[in-house]
Order: C-alpha cells, then sequence, then structure tokens
C-alpha cells in the first residue's frame, strides 16, 4: 500500500498539481534561507500559494541547484529558480534551460542587470568586499585592490572561500574576463606564494577573521553585516581601487515546469522593489537594484558603491576555466 501511495504521488507531480490539488509553485533557491524563507512565506500569506522550496547547502553554494536543473531538463520539476549569483543563471540560459519572464516583472530593475532576452533578472545584490580583523588594522592597510592580497605582510593572514561553488568562483571569473587568462594566473600564482587560506564558505571565511587565524577574508556584504548585527566586531572593506563589485541575486523561470502560471507570479512578486526594500532592511542588507527601491537608514546603494559596469555572458565564459586554474593553483598541494 505504501509503495502504491508513492507511486500516486509521483503521478500526481508529473500532472502539475499538488496532492491535495491546491495551487503550488516549487522554486530552487541557493540564497541562503534564514533570509529567503520569510520572503517566501510572505509570497505564501498573499496570495495562498504554496511554495516547495528546495535550498542549496552551504557548502555547494549555487553549483549543486544549477546541476539539478541540468538534470532535470527532460522532466523539469523546479518552476522558479532564485540563484543567489549571475554567472551560472546566464549559463543556463545559454543552454535553453529558462523561458522568458514576464514583460512586467522588475520593470523598475536596470538594463545592466538582466538579461537582454529577458531570461533572467537580477535583484537585491550584495557586494564583493573584504572583512577585517579590527586588531590587523594596527599593523596592515586594509587593501583596495586584490593584488594588495599578496602583500608580503599578510603571508598566510588572507583568507578566500573555495572558488568552486558560491559567488568567489563568480568573482574570479569576472577578474579573469579583466585580466586576461596569464595576468590571473599570476595573480592566483601570487595569493599561493602568500600561502593564502582557503575555507569552505563565505561565511567560513568570515568566522576565521572574527577568530583572528585571519586578518583579511575576501567575502561578501551580506556575511559581514549579519554577525555585526548580532554584536560582533569585524570590520568591512571594499576593493575600491578593482572597482567594487556587485553581484545580484538572479530570478528565472525553468522552461517546461510544472506550474507555469504560478511561476509566473512568485517570479513577478519576487521582482517587486518592495521585497528589495525588505530584504535591503533584513540581516542581510542586500542592495536594491530597481530605481524605485527606498534605501533603508544604514543600507548600502549603487550610487554610494558606483560599482563597475560587468559584460555578465563574457564573465561567465570565464568561469570554467577560472575554478579550473583556481583549483589547480590554490587547492592542490
Amino acid at each position: 500500500m505504501a509503495v502504491m501511495r508513492w507511486w500516486l504521488f509521483g503521478l500526481v507531480l508529473i500532472a502539475g498539481c499538488s496532492p491535495d490539488g491546491a495551487q503550488s509553485v516549487t522554486v530552487y533557491c541557493s540564497h541562503d534561507r534564514s533570509h529567503s524563507e520569510k520572503i517566501l512565506d510572505q509570497f505564501e500569506q498573499e496570495t495562498g500559494i504554496r511554495v516547495d522550496a528546495v535550498y542549496d547547502t552551504e557548502a555547494t553554494k549555487t553549483v549543486g541547484l544549477a546541476q539539478r536543473i541540468r538534470s532535470e531538463r527532460k522532466r523539469p520539476r523546479c518552476d522558479v529558480h532564485w540563484s543567489n549569483e549571475p554567472l551560472r543563471a546566464v549559463l543556463l540560459a545559454q543552454e535553453g534551460l529558462y523561458r522568458s519572464l514576464p514583460s512586467s516583472a522588475g520593470v523598475g530593475i536596470g538594463a545592466r542587470w538582466r538579461d537582454p532576452q529577458n531570461l533572467w533578472c537580477g535583484f537585491a545584490a550584495r557586494a564583493r568586499a573584504v572583512a577585517i580583523f579590527p586588531p590587523s588594522a594596527t599593523r596592515v592597510d586594509a587593501p583596495d585592490s586584490v593584488h594588495q592580497l599578496a602583500d608580503p605582510g599578510l603571508l598566510g593572514k588572507v583568507v578566500i572561500a573555495d572558488p568552486r561553488f558560491g559567488t568567489t568562483g563568480s568573482h574570479l571569473a569576472i577578474l579573469r574576463a579583466r585580466l586576461g587568462p596569464d595576468r590571473f594566473r599570476r595573480l592566483l600564482q601570487s595569493w599561493k606564494t602568500n600561502q593564502i587560506q582557503v575555507a569552505s564558505s563565505n561565511s567560513a571565511s568570515r568566522d576565521r577573521v572574527i577568530s583572528g587565524e585571519a586578518w583579511i577574508g575576501l567575502t561578501d556584504t551580506d556575511d559581514i553585516e549579519v554577525v555585526r548585527r548580532r554584536g560582533v566586531e569585524i570590520d568591512e572593506g571594499f576593493l575600491a581601487g578593482d572597482g567594487v563589485i556587485l553581484l545580484p541575486n538572479v530570478i528565472a523561470l525553468v522552461k517546461g515546469s510544472p506550474h507555469p502560471e504560478e511561476a509566473e507570479q512568485l517570479a513577478s512578486w519576487l521582482l517587486r522593489s518592495e521585497v528589495e526594500e525588505w530584504l535591503a532592511a533584513s540581516p542581510s542588507r542586500q542592495i536594491a537594484l530597481s530605481h524605485d527601491a527606498v534605501v533603508p537608514e544604514g543600507g548600502l546603494g549603487i550610487a554610494q558603491l558606483d560599482p563597475i559596469e560587468i559584460d555578465w555572458v563574457e564573465a561567465a565564459s570565464q568561469l570554467r576555466d577560472a575554478v579550473f586554474e583556481a583549483e589547480r593553483i590554490l587547492l592542490n598541494p
């Protein structure tokens, strides 16, 4: 009988309906669950549409769910993809796994943050930043460039997250696109020579800075802000010499998904300026991209950061090689 129940449940999922007949939508989300779950709960309350959310693990940020969408190409289970960075979304769009968003979705978000064919749209960004151990400020100047992470005065005292996952890989891909392959590999080798540490994630990098194991940690603004609001003493700096990099969250619709109408409703709802304002005011201190979103007191705004323009397609084309070279140079003994 148990086998029969599971068989019937599978038929219901294939048919695109929830078991109880109620409206539902499935979202694959790599944004931190502690922040995104509250947003999705609010959507449920406002619309009555149940959200079935699948979250990435901290150790495989972004990569795990992107691979899952690929593996389900012939029978998609995901309706809405909420990625915490844009480059892997660009690749999924190029592979034909997304369909167009509604034309009205994210109307206040500029062209620099969205796909020209409207296959994905960025929102609620975070900036790449350095976490700084306060006592270290008397020993070294805070770096304003990735090249300064190889300063001999920081020997063994800089940490980055595993480049194979999450926003660190995206950051390296953007650097490779800007520097070119040769200069990029020389940068990685200089980090290796300076005994740069590699932690499992951005939050783990930040934690090594908090403990004093490292003085400087390459991470994201949200990872720094969330512990500051708990009363942890940690400083923040931006690599202004390179140009500040903003990495938006991304919303996309999976082609051939089971609940297309509910998916469009959720995507449009998430791309409202109100959602960006909620995330900007939350402990993650996201950076609103909509021109009509209000920056909360103590928040970060685009005008304040003056981020560099990024060719997302070019950066995405560098992702595989950037990650491979970082793994070869930084992770191999």
